[in-house]
Parts: structure tokens; C-alpha cells; sequence
């Protein structure tokens, strides 16, 4: 560090002659990382603010403030993922002794400093990361140790920091389409045209982990990924994670927003817009639809923060919350849906305490609706009309223009549409896979989702589509971008057009921007039976 501010040199003087002093009394002086933390603290619990956020290394500050974001009632963002500045009013009587345990790590640069202390008859816990710069201890992130010797690569948007064990996987064709994907969201998503040149300016700071444990020693939390909130990092062991974007983008949307906003509306509108894990937002929307229907799990059973952590798994609780997010941004517009969101946003305790009945009025509001009776008739009604006709996927045959037929496989072009008709000739297969699409740059690549289904096989040959069919389900995969694009499952679409049970015939159609005719054809595509 550079430039000293003025309470920084106060700070040398006093820890030199703290130091003097406690040579001549012959008592061990505290280590200087935890000397910094206790005065770090102390900044803190006296509202010294600017104070404390200049023990933060420089790059730390730059980021936290790097898109302008403000979480209201937090009075120092870059550190707002700590429940010591979350709740400083309470915090504030019990910051000393600052540290229970202090760890060096990888050399005597590195310091974890764990905090814990009873609060209320409630543990608080929090590891703080240290490096040492000069002859000082700077306040750092967690990611900023592990990724310490990680490569870098850039993107016109992205910044990533990636394990080298993940280097294989950043191919051309998922670099170009993490970066369109970025300008189709905060199109979608209406961030202004200095937004996304300030993104493309400063980029995001993306740190692509080997493992979901490798996300779990940065958070604390054993997830595939997360938005840093105090950073504006994304971190994850996925690439790229759309849905962590979202939430990324939204905040920079908002500018100025409460810290905490109700699940249902946050995950929902992180699912509309991004999707989850690989999976594209359409397929999880026609997901939530038929969990909806089916009334597995309704709105209802999620309003409230409580009902939403406890009443299911993300896996179904998600696809759920995105549906009432398209029906409210497709119904009522993004401003509706934006004002809704801030509306459901506040202080712990206020979102916590948001009752059933306070989301049902905020959620009937935003659309301009009187009853909640009213809201589900208008969700149903959207499901069976909009949802149902920007479907991606459905059974039976195209009847179009044959592009393919060869080996007991048929392509069909028609529209928007491509039909693919499968006649296994073998009793003993019961699925295809057929490989379409071949991109030079992906040849010799590797892909998490193209080795999950062939076993840890390569992409050798470069193809960057799939379409994966059985008797029970089909999809369409991207193995560039190692995402599921759309999918149709019988049980939960039933149609007799689907499979012959006698032939054992097969026969569904999809529908997607990144399909082409061009794309199908003699040496461009590779039939699998298995």
C-alpha cells in the first residue's frame, strides 16, 4: 500500500510504542494480525466506518464498491457478508476478546482469525482473512487465499480466477457464450448501456473452483456456487453460472436495495432469468408448472422464508419460485415485478416476519389483482397459454422436411421446429444419443456433461450438441456450455405419441434458437446407440 491516511500513521505510532512498552514490561505483545482485527473492531463499534474500510487491502475496497451497489442499513458493504456489520447495533458489546483462535496458512503472509463469541444465547461464528503487505496485516477475502496462485483469464465481461484442475473446460465456445448470455440478461433485465460498459470496464471477478468443496472451504457453505455479496464475486465450481449472475446483474439493476428479500421472489427471479445449475430457465419453468398442477408444491406451501427453507428441496422449491416470477415479469412488466421485489425486501426481521397472507397482497398488488384467488386463476390461465405455447419440447412426430434419415434415425425440419423420429434396431438398446453440431474448438475439449453421460470419454471429436432419447425422456443438451437447453419426460407430459411400446419407436421434436439445419448433415453429426 501506498499512501497512508492520516489515522493509519496514528495507528503506526501506536502499535510501535505498544510494542516498546510491552518489551520493557517483558509481556508478549498479541500477533499483529489479531492487533489488527481488535482495531478493526474498535472502528467498528465506534462508527469510525471510512476507518475500518481503509484495514481492507485495495483491492477489496475497489471491488465491494466496483458496480456502485448499496445494501441499505449496511454500513460497510465490503464487509457485508459478516454478521458482526449485518447486526452492528447488537455486535457492537461484543467484539472483545476479538478472536477465539488465529491460524497461519500457507506462509506467515496468510492469517485466518476466527471470531466467536455468545450473543443473545446464540453462537456467532466468523473467520476474517488476513495478508500481510509491508509491514502491515490488510483485511482480505477468503478467495483471495485460495485463488492466491490460481490463472487468470479474460473475457469482455469476466475476470476468472480458475483452478488449474478447471482449465480444460474453458473452452472457446463457453467463454463467447458466457459473455453473450451476460448482454442477453442485462438486455432482458434492462440495465442501462453505462451498466454494461461499466461491466465490460472493470469486469467481474469470477472464481471457478475444482469441487463443490473447494466452494464450501471460500463460503462456508457446501453449494455449487454463490454470490459474494460484500465483493460482488461470483464463486462456484460451474461455468458459467447463470443463475449467480442474475443475481449479480439484478443487484446492479437496483443500485441501492435491502440486503435481505424474501426466497421465493429472489430464487424465482434468479431461476426466470438464469436458470439453475446447467438447467435453462425454460426447462425449469415447464418443471414448476407441472409441480404446480400436479400441486406437489404450490405458492402457497413457499410465501414465507421459513416455509420456503423448510418446505421442500431446492430442486423443486426453485423451478416453483421461477414460475411466479415469469407469470408476475410476463404479466405485470419488470417494473412491477422490481417494485414487488424491493417490496419484499428489507432487514432480517422484517423479511422474516413477512407472513403468508403480507406476500399474498404484495404479490396480488404487483398485478394489479384483488383476490389471491385471482392471482392462481391467472397463473393457471398462463401456464395453459403462454407456458404452454413457448414450449420448447413435445412428443410425437414433426412431419416436416426430412433433413436425415439413415440407421433407424429420421430428421425433420419444419418451422421452428426439428423432429427426431428413433427406431432402435437392436432389442438390447433402449436409447440414442444423436451428436450434432461439430465446432472445431471444441475438439480435444472436455465437458462435465458430456463425460457424466459417456463415463469420462472425451469430446475428442468436437460436437457440441446432443440430443439424449429413451422410452421415458428426451433432451437436448450443450456440452459446449455443459447445459440442458430443453427436455421432455413422459411422466410428466404423458402422450401416446411419444413411444410405440411394440417398435420400441421413439418419436419427439424440439425447438431453439441454437438449433439449425445446418447443423445436421453427412460428417457433421454421430448416431449412438447405447
Amino acid at each position: 500500500m501506498s499512501d497512508f491516511p492520516n489515522w493509519l500513521r496514528r495507528r503506526s505510532c501506536l502499535l510501535i510504542i505498544a510494542a516498546v512498552f510491552a518489551a520493557s514490561i517483558s509481556v508478549q505483545a498479541a500477533p499483529p494480525a489479531v492487533e489488527m482485527i481488535s482495531e478493526y473492531f474498535d472502528l467498528l463499534a465506534s462508527g469510525n466506518i471510512e476507518s475500518a474500510s481503509y484495514m481492507w487491502t485495495e483491492s477489496a475496497q475497489e471491488r465491494s464498491s466496483r458496480f456502485g451497489i448499496e445494501f441499505e442499513g449496511i454500513p460497510l458493504k465490503g464487509d457485508a457478508v459478516s454478521p458482526i456489520v449485518r447486526n452492528l447495533n447488537v455486535m457492537r458489546d461484543h467484539l472483545q476478546p476479538p478472536v477465539k483462535r488465529h491460524e497461519t496458512l500457507a506462509s506467515e503472509r496468510w492469517v485466518r482469525l476466527e471470531y466467536s463469541s455468545v450473543v443473545d444465547g446464540q453462537l456467532v461464528e466468523y473467520d476474517y482473512y488476513a495478508v500481510k503487505e509491508g509491514d502491515w496485516y490488510w483485511l482480505i477475502y477468503p478467495q483471495d487465499y485460495y485463488a492466491r496462485d490460481w490463472p487468470v483469464r479474460e473475457t469482455k465481461y469476466f475476470r476468472i480466477h480458475y483452478h488449474p484442475d478447471r482449465e480444460s473446460m474453458l473452452n472457446e465456445v463457453v467463454l463467447e457464450q458466457a459473455d453473450e448470455m451476460l448482454e442477453e440478461l442485462a438486455t432482458r433485465m434492462q440495465l442501462s448501456a453505462d451498466q454494461i460498459k461499466q461491466i465490460e470496464a472493470a469486469k467481474i471477478e469470477y472464481f471457478y473452483c475444482d469441487s463443490d468443496n473447494t466452494v464450501k472451504e471460500i463460503t462456508g457453505h457446501l453449494i455449487k456456487g454463490t454470490l459474494d455479496l460484500a465483493s460482488n464475486d461470483l464463486i462456484s465450481a460451474f461455468f458459467p453460472h447463470y443463475h449467480e449472475l442474475t443475481h449479480l446483474l439484478l443487484n446492479i439493476k437496483l443500485q441501492k436495495l435491502p440486503l435481505y428479500t424474501a426466497p421465493l421472489l429472489r430464487e424465482g427471479a434468479a431461476v426466470y432469468f438464469g436458470g439453475r445449475w446447467g438447467k435453462s430457465p425454460d426447462v425449469l419453468l415447464e418443471l414448476g408448472a407441472f409441480l404446480h398442477q400436479q400441486e406437489i408444491l404450490t405458492p402457497d406451501s413457499m410465501l414465507t422464508m421459513a416455509s420456503f427453507e423448510r418446505g421442500a428441496t431446492a430442486d423443486i422449491a426453485y423451478p416453483v419460485a421461477g414460475l411466479v416470477a415469469a407469470y408476475v415479469v410476463d404479466e405485470a412488466g419488470l417494473d412491477a415485478f422490481l417494485a414487488l421485489y424491493r417490496n419484499s425486501s428489507g432487514r432480517f426481521t422484517y423479511v422474516r416476519n413477512l407472513n403468508a397472507s403480507d406476500m399474498r397482497t404484495l404479490i396480488q398488488n404487483a398485478l394489479g389483482m384483488t383476490s389471491w384467488a385471482e392471482v392462481i386463476e391467472g397463473l393457471d390461465d398462463y401456464i395453459a397459454d403462454k407456458l404452454a405455447s413457448s414450449s420448447l419440447s413435445a412428443a410425437g412426430a414433426l412431419g416436416g422436411k426430412k433433413l436425415v434419415e439413415t440407421a433407424g434415425v429420421t430428421i425433420e425440419h419444419r418451422g421452428e421446429w426439428f423432429g427426431f423420429a428413433v427406431t432402435p434396431g437392436n432389442p438390447d438398446h433402449v436409447g440414442v444419443t444423436i451428436l450434432f453440431g461439430r465446432d472445431e474448438r471444441l475438439v480435444g475439449a472436455h465437458s462435465m456433461l458430456f463425460e457424466e453421460q459417456f463415463g469420462g470419454a472425451m469430446m475428442n471429436e468436437g460436437f457440441r450438441y446432443g440430443i439424449r432419447m429413451d422410452q421415458n425422456e428426451a433432451g437436448l443438451y450443450d456440452y459446449g456450455t455443459d447445459h440442458l437447453l430443453a427436455k421432455y419426460i413422459l411422466g410428466i407430459t404423458p402422450s401416446p405419441n411419444y413411444l410405440d411400446k411394440e417398435s420400441g419407436a421413439v418419436k419427439v421434436k424440439f425447438r431453439h434458437p441454437r438449433l439449425d439445419k445446418d447443423l445436421f448433415g453427412p460428417g457433421k453429426m454421430k448416431i449412438l446407440f447405447h
